[in-house]
């Protein structure tokens, strides 16, 4: 089963990176969820980094969704546009990819 609609509440905008060490166009996937995961900072002034998480893009329900590779940017939201760590695919029987995992940050 895909992870439902309502849980995909966020858009998030992709420059995928290309093979050459360059971004490509940017790309809208829609119906994505973004998980912030916040920790503390050597910084009198904040209290967190604030700026990374994970992001899951459902296959079957997010709009626009593809196999991003780690590299590249995303934007989710009004937030500062993130650098993804790794990509991670996850797959139900038969090697079909239900959904990706992206570590942004």
């Amino acid at each position: 089963r895909p992870i439902p609609r309502r849980l995909l509440p966020d858009d998030m905008m992709v420059w995928p990176a290309l093979g050459d060490g360059t971004l490509g166009e940017a790309a809208l996937v829609r119906h994505v969820r973004f998980e912030r995961t916040e920790s503390a900072v050597d910084d009198a002034h904040r209290s967190a980094d604030g700026g990374a998480g994970r992001v899951f893009v459902d296959a079957a329900n997010s709009e626009g969704a593809f196999e991003i590779p780690a590299g590249s940017r995303v934007l989710v939201g009004a937030g500062p546009s993130l650098h993804v760590a790794s990509c991670r695919r996850c797959c139900v029987l038969r090697g079909q990819v239900h959904h990706w995992e992206l570590e942004v940050g």
